[in-house]
Order: structure tokens, then C-alpha cells, then sequence
């Protein structure tokens, strides 16, 4: 197991901390069944961070170097219907909060410490210990639970940056042009600058798995084309292709499939005028080539490596400025045209009957991203804009409906995840004497 005193070298990742506003947490909002049980979850918290010990932590600067240590307090489970500022007095420096409300548990962490597929295993061992003590359960099967005593698995705290294998042949490299449309409005600001706007939308998992086969797709690729059409439908004048930033998970292409550290970067999807008359079956299809050339294992090393060359930048840099500079220019860009993240199916087993539904989100970007989940018999996909306006979701959802898909929809959700206080603190202190 780890140690007591570990001490977490930050390169995957780093780039968050050097924002100088704070980075706005992530967050898995996990809604239940029943209404939440204060103590059920308390008690489960603790159990899950024997487990999983370095999300136990906060940061702290030794030397050039930032590392992720324990943080002698855990965090306490509170009851409340705003999240928590990460690495301020409210969460004792801790970079991971839990919180609840109601029917809804929120699960909030620091993206310089890790990425959604980092937290879920911390999140299903969390709904072990929760669900058997407020449902008195003696058997509670959840594929790959970690529990309480067993030993980490090979690589669980490596740095990809450090212990990444990026070596690929050039030659190999199958890329795909990256320009993309840029999307009208994307500029305008709300009341806040970290103010986004959610759109929720559930479907029936059965009934979209179906659709999806029909058309020779997969989940993401079927939203990704409905999203790309609903644009064009919108934008007709658009002179570039609609680009599908498709968020791609490295771990197992550089030899860390366990890592809990940040280890994504895109792969991309492109859709020109001259697709917008293919049947959605064909572009499936060519959708499906395009990926797996994408993924091939030169080429998903080179993607990947974009992951040690933001790291190795930010080396370079001489001073503390340069560095924050850098890191709010990479926060400020909008990808054209827009994000798409799917996490997978939570695969929770026994647990999913007690959970209605997991959305993740996290506030301060800009443009649109769409974040999907599926658990149980649902599969969610969310849209998530630093604008206002529902254009673009009215085309979907128009899409969607043509194609005989059935879900609900919500209303515009205005939201916002805090911002982290490390600003405030000795961390950033130093990080600024330390360039000076």
C-alpha cells in the first residue's frame, strides 16, 4: 500500500495549477434513488480513502517541484446545496470534497490531481461501503471494486509524464486535420466568468444501443453526428468542417492502464458539407475507420504525447508568470467546434438499482462540451455551454427526435463549480518566489 507520507510528483496535469483566478473543480454528480444518509456516507468516505489514500491530499511545493501530499485532515461530508471551494479553509486544503443533498451526492476533485476515469474507481468503492451500511446489505457485487486492505494495483500513483511509454514512429502516424468551425456566440460572457449553462438529456439505454446498431455506431458516435448535423442545420454558412474534439483515454497505449492520474487528449472527427447528404449508417461507419486509424498504437502515442509536451513546456518557462500566462491562454481556448466526453457505462453491478443517474460537469470552459454517462438503464448526454443561448440544443434535440429517439429534457441549468483557493495559499506563495 502507499505510504502514509506519500509524496506525489505533478507533471500530468501540472498545467492547473498554475491558473491564476484557481482552476473550478470537477465534479460527479451521482443522483440516488433515496434520499442521502448523512452518517452512511460519512462512514463510507472513510472507508474509501483507506483505500484510495492519496486522495487523501493536498498540494505542496518542495524544491522546483509540485507534489501531491496527505493532507493530515480528511474530508468531511457536509450536508449542503453549493459545492465547496478545493484547497481553501472550507475543505482543509483537502483536493477532493464530498458533499450531498437531498437525493444527490457530489463528488468534487482538482483536475491537477487526476481525470473522470482517475475518480470512478474511487466513486465505486464509495457506493460499496455506502450502499451495504444504508441498506444493510451483506452481498453487494461491483465489478473491480477496490476495497478496504487490498494492495494497489501495478502502477496506481505513476505519473504518465514520468513512466509513460510515448515512443512512436512518425511514419506511422495517421493524422487528421484538425481545423474546425468556429462556433457564433461562443465570445459572448454571462453574469460570472466561470457561469455555465447545463441542458440534461436521458435516454432509454435499450431503445439508443438499438439506434446506434442501426446505424453501425457507437454511443459517442452517434451523438458526435447529431451534434455535427444539428449545427450545420444552424450554421449553413459554415466554411470550415464541424470537428468533434472526441475526448480518447491513453492509459493503455503508454503502459499505464491503472494510473489515476490525468492521462486524455482528443482524437478528432470532422464533418463537411458534402457529409451532410451521406446516410448516417455510412458515416458511421467511416466514423468507426477513422477512430480505430486514430488509435492505432504510433498514432495514439503521438496524440498522447501531447500530455509530456505540455509538462516539458511549462519546464522551460523561467518564471512563475510566463508559466500562469501559458496556463490561462490554454484554459481560454474554445475547441472548434466543440468537446465531446463520453465516460463509458459506470459498470457499478448491484448498485445501479439504487442510482438513477451520474452527470458529470465542470464550469469554465468555453464553447460547448458534451458530457455522457451511462448507468442502469439509462444513458445521459449533457450539453454544456458558456453561453446562453439553446440554438444548438433545439437542432439536436430536433435530430433526435427525427430519428425516433425518445428522451427527456431539461431547461437551462445555470451552474457553476468554485474555483480552487491553493491561490490563497502557501503553494501559490511559493510557486511565484520560486521564479522569481
Amino acid at each position: 500500500m502507499l505510504s502514509s507520507n506519500f509524496k506525489l510528483k505533478i507533471r500530468s496535469g501540472e498545467s492547473f495549477l498554475y491558473r491564476k483566478e484557481g482552476t473550478e473543480s470537477q465534479v460527479f454528480e451521482l443522483r440516488m434513488r433515496d434520499k442521502v444518509s448523512h452518517f452512511a456516507l460519512q462512514n463510507a468516505c472513510r472507508k474509501a480513502l483507506k483505500r484510495f489514500p492519496y486522495f487523501n491530499s493536498s498540494f505542496k511545493v518542495k524544491g522546483e517541484s509540485i507534489y501531491l501530499v496527505r493532507n493530515k485532515v480528511k474530508p468531511a461530508v457536509e450536508r449542503r446545496r453549493h459545492l465547496r471551494p478545493l484547497g481553501g479553509a472550507r475543505t482543509q486544503k483537502n483536493m477532493l470534497d464530498i458533499t450531498f443533498y437531498d437525493k444527490s451526492i457530489f463528488v468534487a476533485f482538482h483536475h491537477g490531481m487526476c481525470d473522470g476515469r482517475g475518480i470512478m474507481p474511487f466513486i465505486k468503492t464509495l457506493m460499496y461501503y455506502y450502499l451495504r451500511r444504508v441498506y444493510k446489505l451483506r452481498d453487494l457485487h461491483i465489478p473491480d471494486v477496490r476495497l478496504v486492505g487490498e494492495e494497489m494495483l501495478h502502477g496506481e500513483t505513476s505519473d504518465p509524464v514520468r513512466d509513460g511509454n510515448f515512443t512512436f514512429d512518425p511514419e506511422k502516424v495517421f493524422r487528421v486535420d484538425r481545423t474546425g468551425f468556429e462556433l457564433p456566440g461562443v465570445d459572448q460572457e454571462g453574469p460570472s466568468p466561470t457561469l455555465n449553462y447545463r441542458y440534461e438529456h436521458t435516454f432509454e439505454l435499450n431503445t439508443f444501443m438499438k439506434v446506434c446498431k442501426e446505424h453501425n455506431a457507437t454511443p459517442p458516435i452517434l451523438i458526435a453526428m447529431l451534434v455535427q448535423r444539428a449545427i450545420l442545420d444552424v450554421c449553413p454558412l459554415a466554411d470550415k468542417p464541424i470537428t468533434c474534439f472526441l475526448t480518447c483515454d491513453w492509459r493503455e497505449h503508454i503502459g499505464l492502464p491503472n494510473t489515476f492520474r490525468n492521462c486524455v487528449s482528443s482524437i478528432y472527427l470532422p464533418y463537411r458539407k458534402e457529409d451532410h447528404g451521406k446516410e448516417l449508417r455510412q458515416l458511421g461507419t467511416e466514423y468507426r475507420e477513422l477512430i480505430a486509424r486514430q488509435k492505432e498504437l504510433d498514432s495514439g502515442r503521438c496524440s498522447a504525447s501531447i500530455i509530456k509536451y505540455l509538462s516539458d513546456t511549462l519546464d522551460k518557462l523561467s518564471t512563475y508568470e510566463e508559466k500562469s500566462a501559458m496556463a490561462e491562454r490554454m484554459a481560454g481556448m474554445a475547441a472548434n467546434t466543440f468537446n465531446l466526453s463520453y465516460t463509458g457505462r459506470a459498470n457499478m453491478g448491484d448498485a445501479e438499482q439504487y442510482i438513477e443517474s451520474i452527470h458529470p460537469y465542470m464550469s469554465g470552459s468555453k464553447g460547448v462540451c458534451i458530457q455522457m454517462m451511462s448507468i442502469g438503464d439509462v444513458i445521459t448526454v449533457d450539453f454544456l455551454q458558456s453561453f446562453g443561448s439553446s440554438m444548438y440544443v433545439d437542432a439536436f434535440c430536433k435530430q433526435c427526435r427525427e430519428l425516433g429517439l425518445k428522451f427527456t429534457g431539461s431547461q437551462a441549468i445555470p451552474f457553476s463549480t468554485p474555483r480552487d483557493r491553493i491561490r490563497n495559499k502557501s503553494v501559490m506563495k511559493l510557486l511565484q518566489k520560486m521564479f522569481r
